[in-house]
């Protein structure tokens, strides 16, 4: 389960919307919007040998969106009207539940690449459209048409990339790094295409006893933007980076409990327009079972 309670953002607007659904020039003021979410993930990962592994990922996500609007320039009562319209038909104090798009693996471990007790974990695979698209909102917006921005998948087959690699150095303590990339090659049937998106981390885990270890990590995050029949979605392109701490702790039965908190260092929108997310204190947990 992945919490993500207090990130923010917004942008300047000087449109408005008129009784009859017309788009209107109103003066300057700024859509804020404060997004939370709430994500929760089932993986199976069932060993086909030693080696190789399939690995499957299904994702539910509950967004909850607060819409409010930053007065800047004077408006008079019907102004301020026709912003409150616009601003109803782009954000709204609404939340939305459903499945995110999916992941499925095959996976490799290889051991002794560079040392005796070194593993690296090469999984390769595809993302699987169960998440719920929406149609162009830039589109829909500007026809005074009411729309979202928030979607739970891009309705397409995304190849995905992953490594993770694993060092033990000394009594307990194991260096970390991993990346991960997807990739959409084509956009779905609502002319949208998602964004490349790169992960990689690098950090520590060290193993205080057999049943308790603790971890440290620096994760970085790419994304790209993405497009809507072919032009770009002002909305997407960034990066950011994160340190995350985090513990395992191993009970009985064969079930590990992990819980870890990822603190925001760095984020920067790839372009000077658009309304991209802000990313504030992040808090995973994640518990697994082998049977």
């Amino acid at each position: 389960m992945l919490v993500s309670p207090d990130a923010q953002g917004g942008h300047l607007e000087t449109r408005g919307l008129s009784l009859t659904g017309k788009v209107v020039d109103a003066p300057l003021h700024r859509h804020h919007v404060a997004l939370s979410t709430y994500r929760t993930d089932i993986g199976l990962q069932y060993l086909l040998s030693d080696r190789w592994m399939l690995q499957a990922n299904i994702p539910y996500a509950v967004k909850n969106q607060d819409a409010s609007i930053e007065w800047i320039d004077p408006v008079s009562p019907e102004e301020e009207q026709a912003i409150l319209r616009s601003r109803d038909i782009h954000h709204r104090d609404e939340t939305y539940a459903g499945l995110a798009d999916s992941d499925l693996f095959l996976g490799y471990t290889f051991r002794r690449l560079f040392k005796m007790d070194d593993i690296l974990f090469a999984r390769f695979g595809t993302t699987i459209p169960t998440g719920k698209t929406e149609e162009n909102p830039w589109k829909l917006g500007d026809e005074g048409m009411k729309h979202l921005h928030i979607q739970f998948g891009t309705g397409t087959f995304n190849p995905i990339a992953n490594l993770q690699y694993s060092l033990p150095l000394y009594q307990g303590l194991t260096i970390t790094a991993s990346t991960r990339g997807t990739f959409p090659v084509y956009e779905n049937s609502k002319t949208y295409r998602g964004p490349v998106e790169l992960t990689y981390t690098a950090g520590f885990r060290y193993r205080l006893f057999d049943w308790f270890s603790f971890n440290g990590n620096y994760l970085g995050f790419y994304q790209s933007a993405a497009a809507w029949a072919g032009e770009r979605d002002i909305n997407t392109g960034l990066r950011y980076t994160m340190a995350a701490l985090g513990m395992s702790l191993a009970i009985p039965n064969d079930i590990s409990v992990t819980a870890n908190v990822m603190f925001p260092l760095t984020q920067d929108t790839l372009y000077d327009e658009g309304d991209a997310i802000e990313f504030g204190t992040l808090v995973s947990l994640a518990t697994s079972y082998t049977f």
